[in-house]
């Protein structure tokens, strides 16, 4: 079974108390899609600029929500800093370990130099996280268990 679509049907529709095996189809299925975003940017500019500008969407999303919680004076430690930390986090994480694995061959894209970019913005973020003395598992931009 090779379409993603496919896949997340199965997923959602099938055995939800083995959870092992519906992680592992999950899985699946988010390579399955990638693949297919990977073959898409690699025949056509459009799609290209496409994933840049969804880039830049996910990068002002997650430096909007850091400053939401500046502004509402969230403090380290307090609900409302790990609930914003949380979720500038999750999308974060989208960016470093999804998008950031494709390779744009269209020439003058700027996807490849974004890695760096978003990088610094998950870094902040962890950072946050160890200020708060959080204790949950979370993975550095590379993917790697902090």
């Amino acid at each position: 079974m090779d379409n993603w679509m496919d896949m997340m049907t199965a997923a959602m529709t099938g055995d939800q108390t083995d959870v092992v095996a519906t992680h592992r189809l999950l899985t699946q299925c988010q390579d399955a899609a990638m693949k297919e975003v990977q073959m898409l940017l690699q025949s056509s500019e459009e799609v290209s600029q496409a994933m840049v500008s969804l880039y830049g969407a996910l990068s002002a999303y997650v430096q909007t929500v850091t400053i939401r919680a500046k502004a509402e004076g969230a403090e380290p430690g307090d609900l409302d800093h790990a609930f914003r930390t949380g979720q500038s986090y999750g999308v974060s994480c989208v960016l470093n370990h999804l998008i950031d694995d494709l390779v744009d061959p269209n020439s003058g894209s700027i996807l490849a130099s974004l890695d760096e970019f978003s990088d610094s913005l998950h870094n902040e973020i962890t950072s946050g996280v160890e200020e708060a003395n959080l204790t949950v598992e979370v993975l550095d931009a590379k993917g790697d268990m902090i």
